[in-house]
């Protein structure tokens, strides 16, 4: 029972983590810890998976039939669909919580928004005085890790990355293979594609990288090699299908395509899993946020499908437009990469006792650029309507029960609640007594406490049809939920509803708001009039109110109706409260300290903090090397 595996855990993981506090799983006695197969997907709109897709009427059927997610689709018909996930409206916020349990409101704000904090550090605040994670937080690898689990990470990080406790080692996962950043060129694994964005190192620096007992390091030809990839793809632009900008008839493999490499590693490791290990594998793929950047094939297969839909003589509503297109590839990618990795857990025969847990880390970018799609619901990232932070999410797999597959599940879920939830399952408390005892020395130096766990344990309440979050939920510090009503305050940018196939040849706005400079989040038209149109701004002032049960697209603002008068000021109140106990940590400022490491990494960004020990090697540029550093 609960009192062996704890036992167990103990006597083999109590000197190095330090955990001592235990919950009674919730599975029978009986039954195993399940193996988890935890997929985060990136910017994937309400709209991006075909359960969400409807066809009344042509335009919804075109739309239906540019979302292709067979795979994803015959989970959900084998799982349960989770229709009121909520999420951080940014990446960052979304991945430090579900990798911590705690809301957005328990870590270092971000300042603006910005993309380029994770180079930043405040030396008066070893703890927290970084992006992401504070240092002493207990992350949920560590927590699986401390069950006996065997835990690997893939993908994108953007939880952390200054010193090598913020990284997915430090949080518990035996292996990390992908990008810390919040986003990385699919082929040449940098920056240089993200013209909106440039960090303080000027974008130099490759961000691909492969940690585990034996290496730490960034991953170079012949470990890209071995991962499929077998040309350097060093110091070189690339198009958006991975041809050399200055030859595009000199293509690079699909084997270099970033998803390709994880996918390769992925399968490795799950066939070389003892089964007699729990496992928990997280696949965080990029796909599908920007640079919308796709494999040839991928293109040539929209075109074939498209080519199919014609012939079912249903009359094309809208024309295709190159964005949409590749987001449609991507998608299609994103699908493909779930189906091997099932197909590899049903191959070693663990699929019957597997966790499949699909979530996407906020709602589809809706500006031009990034071509996402939430219809029927209202706005994007970087704003808080549902389209923002109402995510897609499903449970899937042999452990869902055989009663429950097949169906959905209405009530609210957060997404720092699978910190407790997968916590649970393997047996073990979520309460993080390594954050509770470094909050003895931070009381007395007088720096920023660490907020405890926010996160439940929400598989009984999936089993019974119960909703475990009736009360307060504080989205973020201009957000806040009870069920059904939603509080939103202040400026909110993308504010449109996208119909069923968007963007079209019609769509002229919105446009993209800022660029991240440096560290300074500038806004690309200072002009005011032309700002508030062109990024379809909506100014909620101290708060827009909807019951979000009946009118889920936001269409009703019930703000101004006297009926809600006690209830909006009641909203306005408890927000104002929870905004004044949020973490008001400093994060400092963008350091080179972190691009002279990234020197002595062979062109690999990575922690710059502490990093005594934690490299395996130390690579002194050679003259070319430098040369490109400085230009």
């Amino acid at each position: 029972g609960c009192g062996a595996v704890a036992a167990q855990a103990v006597a083999t993981e109590a000197q190095a983590l330090r955990h001592r506090s235990w919950s009674c799983v919730i599975v029978p006695d009986d039954q195993r810890r399940p193996h988890v197969l935890l997929f985060v997907a990136d910017d994937v709109g309400w709209a991006g998976i075909g359960a969400h897709r409807k066809g009344r009427n042509p335009a919804e059927v075109q739309g239906k039939a540019e979302t292709q997610t067979p795979n994803l689709d015959a989970l959900i018909q084998e799982g349960v669909l989770l229709e009121r996930h909520y999420a951080s409206s940014k990446s960052g916020p979304s991945r430090c919580s579900l990798l911590s349990g705690r809301l957005p409101s328990r870590f270092p704000p971000l300042p603006d928004g910005l993309s380029t904090t994770q180079l930043f550090w405040n030396p008066q605040d070893n703890v927290s005085g970084f992006y992401g994670i504070p240092r002493n937080m207990t992350g949920i690898g560590s927590k699986l890790k401390q069950a006996g689990y065997a835990t690997h990470y893939l993908g994108k990080w953007d939880a952390g990355m200054a010193t090598p406790e913020h990284t997915p080692l430090g949080r518990g996962f035996d292996s990390f293979l992908g990008h810390l950043q919040s986003v990385a060129d699919y082929w040449s694994r940098d920056h240089a594609q993200e013209k909106w964005l440039l960090d303080v190192c000027f974008n130099k620096f490759q961000d691909f990288s492969l940690y585990n007992a034996t290496y730490r390091g960034g991953v170079g030809p012949t470990m890209a090699a071995e991962l499929g990839c077998n040309v350097p793809v060093r110091n070189k632009s690339y198009t958006m299908v991975g041809c050399d900008k200055d030859d595009p008839d000199e293509c690079l493999p699909e084997s270099c395509y970033e998803e390709a490499m994880l996918l390769e590693y992925a399968l490795k490791l799950i066939e070389d899993h003892d089964p007699s290990t729990p496992l928990f594998l997280t696949f965080a793929s990029q796909l599908v946020h920007t640079p919308l950047e796709t494999r040839k094939s991928a293109l040539e297969m929209e075109d074939r499908v498209q080519e199919a839909f014609a012939k079912t003589g249903v009359d094309r509503k809208f024309a295709w437009t190159s964005r949409r297109k590749r987001i449609s590839a991507d998608l299609r990618y994103c699908d493909f990469i779930v189906g091997r990795l099932v197909e590899a857990l049903k191959s070693r025969h663990i699929y019957d006792d597997t966790l499949i847990v699909f979530i996407s880390d906020n709602g589809g970018a809706v500006h031009l650029r990034a071509a996402g799609n939430n219809y029927p619901l209202r706005g994007g990232k970087f704003a808080e309507w549902e389209g923002g932070i109402r995510t897609n999410a499903f449970i899937s797999g042999g452990f869902v029960p055989p009663r429950i597959r097949g169906s959905s599940f209405d009530g609210v879920i957060h997404i720092s609640d699978w910190y407790a939830t997968l916590s649970s399952l393997a047996g073990v408390s979520h309460f993080d007594e390594a954050a509770a005892k470094a909050n003895e020395e931070l009381s007395l130096k007088g720096l920023p406490l660490l907020g405890p766990v926010d996160g439940r344990p929400q598989m009984q309440n999936i089993l019974s049809g119960s909703n475990g979050r009736p009360d307060t939920l504080h989205l973020s510090k201009e957000t806040l939920l009870k069920w059904p009503y939603k509080l939103i305050t202040g400026k909110q940018e993308y504010s449109l509803w996208t119909g069923p196939v968007f963007p079209n040849c019609s769509s002229k706005r919105p446009s993209f708001a800022y660029v991240d400079v440096l560290g300074h989040k500038l806004r690309i038209d200072h002009n005011e009039t032309r700002y508030w149109h062109d990024a379809m701004v909506v100014d909620c002032g101290r708060g827009c109110l909807f019951n979000v049960d009946v009118d889920p697209g936001e269409h009703s603002d019930l703000a101004s109706h006297a009926e809600y008068a006690a209830l909006l000021a009641s909203l306005q109140e408890e927000l104002q409260v929870l905004n004044s106990e949020a973490s008001k940590a400093d994060q400092g400022a963008p350091t080179i300290r972190a691009c002279l490491q990234g020197m002595w990494n062979g062109g690999f960004i990575g922690p710059f903090v502490d990093v005594e020990g934690f490299y395996t090697s130390v690579h002194v540029p050679d003259s070319q090397e430098l040369e490109h550093f400085k230009q």
